[in-house]
């Protein structure tokens, strides 16, 4: 059977003893975090945007995706976010596994209406929208950054980068960032650029709950940007420029928590995953 971490349980033992010392489990006091300390910083960054118990962490977004080919940012679609995610411990380190599902829904950025299609100002073309499948992706996050899934394709190279932090505290809140940024180039002498993303997150929390070593799921905020090149279904060679997005949203306790229209959307639209998260997960 898989370890689980569960803060103030036998169970963290291994971690908060060799981190923040032994006496952290027999008293209640908040542990005394330092952000430039790399197992700190590594719990804090799982403690905002994934968990440390066994309970399913709740995210929501609501983000603007915009093109931009020349000086100008052009609205594109609205991005409506529900996910969810568990954790598994894999290493005395602190290294973890998560697991999560993504459901996304693009929008129309004046009625809210969800878009299957989408009418391309700069080609004058209607395209029909493609999603990443809601299916459930494991990845690996070690105290040097974020593992996996690679995007594989013959005769491509990829290059990957997802550390996680620095994070920050400032009074009474801890900050920290996540990013994500990956290019996808021909194998050959000229390595043309085939895909590229840059995404940056941002989580905040209360120290108090990040430091508090009985709450392992404690709720955060999510700022969130991007920069990626044209998804190939938008049918742009020939137009150079890239798409950009700007969000933010939260995690909560339940789907339930989530605003009314994303919500409706996840009810809607992934029907199992709302009424069963955990076996929708596999955990």
């Amino acid at each position: 059977m898989k370890r689980r971490t569960a803060l103030g349980t036998l169970g963290a033992a291994p971690f908060i003893s060799a981190t923040f010392g032994r006496q952290a489990l027999a008293q209640s006091d908040l542990l005394k975090l330092d952000p430039s300390n790399p197992d700190h910083n590594l719990m804090i960054f799982r403690k905002l945007a994934h968990t440390m118990d066994d309970s399913i962490a709740f995210f929501w977004a609501n983000l603007r995706r915009m093109g931009q080919e020349g000086p100008v940012a052009t609205p594109m679609w609205d991005i409506k976010l529900a996910s969810v995610l568990g954790t598994t411990d894999v290493g005395e380190d602190g290294t973890y596994e998560t697991t999560a599902i993504s459901m996304v829904a693009y929008t129309d950025t004046a009625t809210g209406e969800v878009l299957e299609k989408f009418d391309n100002p700069w080609t004058g073309e209607t395209v029909d929208i493609s999603l990443f499948p809601a299916a459930p992706m494991k990845r690996l996050i070690t105290k040097d950054g974020v593992k996996g899934p690679m995007i594989e394709r013959d005769g491509t190279l990829v290059d990957h980068a997802s550390p996680i932090g620095p994070s920050f505290i400032q009074g009474d809140e801890v900050w920290v960032f996540g990013d994500d940024m990956t290019t996808l180039r021909s194998d050959d002498g000229e390595r043309k650029l085939i895909f590229g993303v840059n995404d940056w997150s941002t989580f905040k929390g209360k120290l108090a709950d990040v430091a508090d070593p009985s709450n392992g799921n404690p709720l955060s905020d999510w700022y969130f940007n991007d920069i990626l090149t044209w998804s190939p279904w938008l049918k742009m060679p020939g137009h150079p420029g890239n798409m950009i997005s700007r969000g933010f949203g939260a995690k909560v306790r339940s789907f339930d928590e989530m605003p009314a229209d994303i919500l409706a959307l996840t009810k809607r639209m992934h029907p199992k995953v709302y009424a069963d998260p955990r076996a929708a997960l596999g955990l």
